[in-house]
């Protein structure tokens, strides 16, 4: 894989292995094994994983909430972090800059950047990768500090990832920012949306909304934000009379953005209207 070789030089984060370096260009990866269903960003039956690697085994994102890295456990036989099993359905792990990580037979571990990497080009240098956050509460507030003090910031895609511009309007930079979360926000949900379908139903093949959410909720209501919950799995945040008291609202708006990846269709019978959902290809 691309980001696997060490011609990338900088990103949000780096794994380390022993025969192995991948460093993160977005704010969300996949850990698991490559399937027809699904692509993950980090394959790691090809780096030695063995066979208890589920198809998606694990995700690392950067969690705006508490402005720090997390771990979200989805496989079955779980992860070790720091030696401690956890399992999918226990509470998000926070990561620390040199924690090791095990999943299957393959370890690494999760380095942070130690200084910012200027955007100019000619100053685009080899970052050391060591500990930057701080085992703090989950209000922000250390980071915080220590964002202010060093001018640090998560940036969008690209390879210049964390540069830091000090003349950037307060404005502006707050516009970037909700874009930038909403759009990880969407990109986790419809993640899981793919995951949940393979999991449900062949390629091509139609299935009932109701029962996709029903699956969403049991997997994700008490592991996503509950904002992301109430805006995709509730019909609290709805405002369309069409679909008024139906909790998968959120979850239709967000499929109908997606045409190339999702196709959506609907069954009248007498006055209840049914919709139903299928992959059309697969998320790049």
């Amino acid at each position: 894989m691309e980001n696997s070789i060490s011609n990338v030089e900088a990103g949000f984060a780096k794994l380390q292995g022993m025969n192995f370096e991948y460093y993160m260009q977005t704010y969300s990866i996949i850990l698991g094994r490559n399937s027809k269903e699904f692509i993950v960003d980090l394959d790691l039956t090809s780096l030695g994983g063995g066979k208890k690697i589920s198809r998606q085994h694990a995700r690392i994102f950067f969690d705006f909430t508490c402005r720090r890295f997390a771990l979200e456990v989805l496989g079955k036989n779980g992860c070790f972090v720091q030696g401690m099993l956890h399992l999918p359905g226990n509470p998000m792990v926070k990561l620390n800059s040199q924690d090791l990580i095990q999943i299957g037979d393959i370890k690494f571990y999760f380095l942070l950047p130690l200084r910012n990497i200027l955007a100019r080009p000619n100053n685009r240098k080899r970052v050391s990768y060591e500990d930057q956050y701080n085992a703090e509460d989950c209000d922000g507030s250390s980071s915080k500090k220590k964002d202010q003090r060093d001018g640090n910031k998560v940036g969008s895609k690209g390879k210049a990832l964390m540069a830091g511009t000090s003349n950037e309007k307060s404005e502006g930079k707050s516009s970037a920012e909700n874009l930038q979360l909403q759009q990880s926000e969407e990109n986790d949900v419809t993640t899981a949306i793919v995951a949940v379908l393979s999991d449900l139903c062949h390629h091509g093949q139609w299935i009932p909304m109701d029962k996709l959410h029903a699956e969403l909720v049991a997997k994700y209501s008490t592991v996503w934000h509950q904002n992301t919950v109430k805006k995709y799995l509730t019909s609290e945040s709805s405002s369309s009379n069409e679909y008024k008291g139906k909790p998968w609202n959120g979850l239709l708006a967000l499929l109908k953005k997606y045409p190339k990846h999702f196709d959506i269709t609907t069954k009248t019978n007498g006055r209840v209207i049914m919709e139903f959902v299928t992959r059309v290809s697969q998320l790049s």
